[in-house]
């Protein structure tokens, strides 16, 4: 994948501090690669969460930072 591409679309990471399977440096690093595209890249951390950011308690801050980043964005 070519992470320096201006043609792709936004990307929003997210990582769990907490998380013990993907740890936290993984998306960071994926970030850093990604931002070196002009396209919209962000990394959003939540510290106190595991690997299972969308089902586990607190789902629901997940689900709302990601629906007003998109809505940020106009997607």
């Amino acid at each position: 994948m070519d992470t320096k591409s201006a043609d792709r679309g936004p990307l929003l990471l997210t990582a769990g501090g907490k998380d013990r399977t993907v740890g936290p440096s993984v998306p960071k690093q994926a970030y850093k690669r990604y931002q070196k595209s002009s396209a919209v890249t962000e990394l959003k951390e939540f510290p106190d969460r595991g690997h299972s950011l969308t089902i586990d308690q607190g789902w629901r801050e997940v689900a709302e930072t990601a629906l007003d980043w998109l809505k940020q964005h106009a997607l």
